[in-house]
Order: C-alpha cells, then sequence, then structure tokens
C-alpha cells in the first residue's frame, strides 16, 4: 500500500507498546556460524536500516484489538478508537501548556446514522505535510483552554474546572475544534475552515487510530445550540489523542495557505523554512456565496483576540 503518515506520534506509540508488552520490532535475524570446534547459532537484534511504521502501527492494533472500537455504535467509553475519514488540521492555542500543540478534528456518523465528533490533541512537531507557515493569527480562542490542558494532561482523569461535568467539557473542546480563529458570525465561516485563524489543512482519505480521554453521550435535553451553530446535531464526543493518521492519497492533502493566497504560495516552500515566522492576516479570502469578491470589505487591522463563553445553554440558563 502506498501511503503517508500524516500524523505519527512515536513517543506515545513506543509508551503504549512498553505498558502492553507489545514488541515493535518483531522477530530478530538467526545467525549461524561453523568452525573447527563448534557449530554455533545466534540471534541477531532487531534493529532495522529502515523504519517500518507500518509494521509498527500493525502490530499495535493487532495486540489492541479487543480494546479497540471502530463502529463507534458501543456505548461509551472506549478505550481506543480507529475509523476512516476526513482528518481537519489546527493548531492548538494553549495557556500553560509550553511548545506547539496540534488539533484534530473528525466529524463522521457511526452505522446507526448518530453523530459523532472526534478531537485529538497532540503535538505539532509529530504533523507531517504542513508547516508552522500555514497559519496566522487572530481571531477567537477559548477560555476553557486551561481545562482542556487539564484533560490531556491528566489522560481524562481529573476536571478540577467544571465540577467533574464531562458534558461540559467535551462540548468546550469541540467548540474549539468547530470555532478557534473566528472573527464574525458562523455563517462567515461555514464550510470554509480555511478563513478561521490557526487552521492549517485538511485531507480526505485518512485512516486514524487514537487513544482515548473522555468520551460522552450529549443529553438532548439539557443542550439547545442556535441552528447555524456548528455544534448543532453533535450526539456524542470523543476527546483523546492521536497515535497515528495515514492516507493512501496524498494528492487529497488540501493546505489552507494555498487557499488564502493563491496556489503560488507553495513555490517557496523551502525558503519559508528559515525565514522568521510571520502571521499575516489573510491576503485574499474565498468569497463567501452570499457575496462576490467585488463585494468584499475593505481591509481592516488585525484583531485582537478575544475569549467568550459557550453559545450553548444549559437547562434555560447562559453559561
Amino acid at each position: 500500500m502506498i501511503g503517508r503518515y500524516l500524523y505519527w506520534s512515536d513517543r506515545a506509540v513506543r509508551r503504549i507498546a512498553e505498558d502492553n508488552g507489545i514488541d515493535l520490532a518483531g522477530r530478530g535475524r538467526w545467525t549461524v556460524g561453523l568452525n573447527w570446534q563448534v557449530f554455533q547459532a545466534s540471534r541477531a537484534g532487531s534493529e532495522r536500516l529502515t523504519r517500518n511504521r507500518l509494521d509498527e502501527a500493525r502490530r499495535v492494533e493487532k495486540a489492541l484489538r479487543a480494546a479497540v472500537v471502530e463502529d463507534l455504535v458501543a456505548p461509551p467509553p472506549a478505550a481506543f478508537i480507529k475509523g476512516t475519514g476526513k482528518v481537519s488540521f489546527a493548531r492548538f492555542i494553549q495557556w500553560y501548556a509550553k511548545g506547539p500543540a496540534a488539533l484534530l478534528h473528525v466529524q463522521t456518523r457511526n452505522a446507526t446514522g448518530r453523530r459523532v465528533d472526534i478531537c485529538l490533541f497532540g503535538g505539532m512537531d509529530n504533523v507531517d505535510g504542513f508547516g508552522p507557515w500555514d497559519d496566522f493569527e487572530g481571531g477567537w480562542t477559548s477560555s476553557a483552554a486551561p481545562a482542556i490542558e487539564e484533560l490531556l494532561r491528566t489522560r481524562g482523569r481529573e476536571n478540577t474546572w467544571f465540577h467533574d461535568d464531562e458534558e461540559y467539557r467535551s462540548v468546550e473542546a469541540l467548540k474549539i475544534a468547530l470555532h478557534q480563529g473566528s472573527t464574525g458570525p458562523d455563517a462567515e465561516h461555514e464550510g470554509r475552515a480555511e478563513t478561521r485563524a490557526f487552521t492549517v489543512g485538511h485531507n480526505g482519505d485518512c485512516t486514524f487510530f487514537a487513544q482515548v480521554y473522555t468520551d460522552v453521550v450529549l443529553d438532548p435535553g439539557r443542550w439547545r445550540f442556535q441552528d447555524d451553530d456548528p455544534l448543532a446535531g453533535a450526539d456524542r464526543i470523543i476527546v483523546g489523542r492521536p497515535l497515528w493518521v495515514r492516507t493512501a492519497h496524498p494528492e487529497a492533502t488540501v493546505r489552507y495557505p494555498d487557499l488564502r493566497n493563491g496556489p503560488g504560495w507553495t513555490r517557496w516552500w523551502w525558503l519559508r523554512r528559515w525565514l522568521p515566522r510571520r502571521n499575516p492576516r489573510p491576503r485574499a479570502l474565498v468569497p463567501s456565496p452570499s457575496r462576490g469578491a467585488g463585494d468584499l470589505p475593505p481591509a481592516q487591522p488585525a484583531v485582537r483576540r478575544r475569549r467568550r463563553g459557550t453559545r450553548a445553554f444549559i437547562s434555560g440558563d447562559p453559561s
């Protein structure tokens, strides 16, 4: 199979392998030696000249198959999930944790037709195919970021921010995936994720494997979202960390700088690797269906990031 890993967390894969007795290297080679005194046979080490990630992934999946959920029909919680579909990549803006973080989002439906949103948080240095120049600054960031950082740090075991309310925290994680970087009404960004800050791209034909931290089904009587809110219709939310994302069709990768700035943006990719990071506003956005390119408003100064609460209502009371 010809493909490419768009995301691979070597540290997470090795940690899970060590904790579960999984031999990633496989069997070693046998060597035979003969001299006039004795016949000798020894087992060589398993070190390879070329890393075989595809084989390592298969070994992990095989060893964990009893704990892996694919159809997403079984009730929560799942321990590990595997699936296929469109994976969106963005940068997660943290408050306290150091290092660039990546946010991967998958929206799918299970065998019964129920919507499932998967929010996976990992390291941006594990992403292959996108670079630090692929996003831009500005727009909304979440005041619930510390709660998500705690979720990731404790692997879902602690929740001191929302009083053990996993539904609320899961909604906040999904809201980050769908709203982070927005600068106006949801209608202005609907179907055009490249217009939101911190987004870098997507691939519509991926296989993903992830470890689950929290897995909840929303109480339909508790949550009421506005009709134009992308969260409307959310049913099950899974939050965790990605182990890998693989695509068999690298050409299906869509890089948002190309949509924001034109295809010529990729011609100087090798030079941008060494230039200081810049975060300009998009030079030209794809016009929304409601207005033509000539009707776009004049450029505005960079918008300061603002924080807002959830747009949902809990039991009729604004949060």
